[in-house]
């Protein structure tokens, strides 16, 4: 059966986005940064290979990568308190855009942060009971 692997997303300074991905989100670096001379280089973050974000920094000249409008955002659930995540972020530099509140269906709660390329993440406490 076919199951999802990962999210690739271009990023405009490779080094900048591991530090966040990895020293502020808490993720691992799986693997790279690979260089592919004429192509691009490479890395990959996440808690394991079960599913990760795949960082590419185009080597092409080209402008700076923008967000597209279809799309939404990157999800991470995190360890623990939600609020001291989001404050430990804040003292890290890292942009806040939406506060911690209940999600829409009021299981658990969210917040937004901005990874360095602008794309936004959203942080979810932990879920209780089955995963649906």
């Amino acid at each position: 059966m076919p199951r999802y692997l990962h999210t690739s997303i271009f990023v405009n300074d490779m080094a900048e986005s591991i530090d966040f991905y990895t020293n502020k989100l808490g993720l691992k670096l799986l693997d790279g940064p690979l260089h592919y001379p004429g192509n691009a280089d490479m890395a990959f973050v996440g808690a394991d290979w079960n599913s990760y974000v795949e960082l590419v920094f185009d080597l092409e000249d080209h402008p700076p990568h923008e967000l597209g409008n279809r799309y939404e955002h990157l999800a991470l659930e995190v360890d623990g308190d939600l609020p001291g995540v989001i404050a430990r972020l804040r003292s890290q530099g890292v942009k806040i855009l939406k506060e911690p509140r209940k999600s829409p269906g009021g299981s658990r709660s969210i917040a937004f942060v901005e990874d360095p390329n602008g794309i936004p993440v959203e942080l979810l406490e932990p879920k209780s009971g089955p995963i649906t």
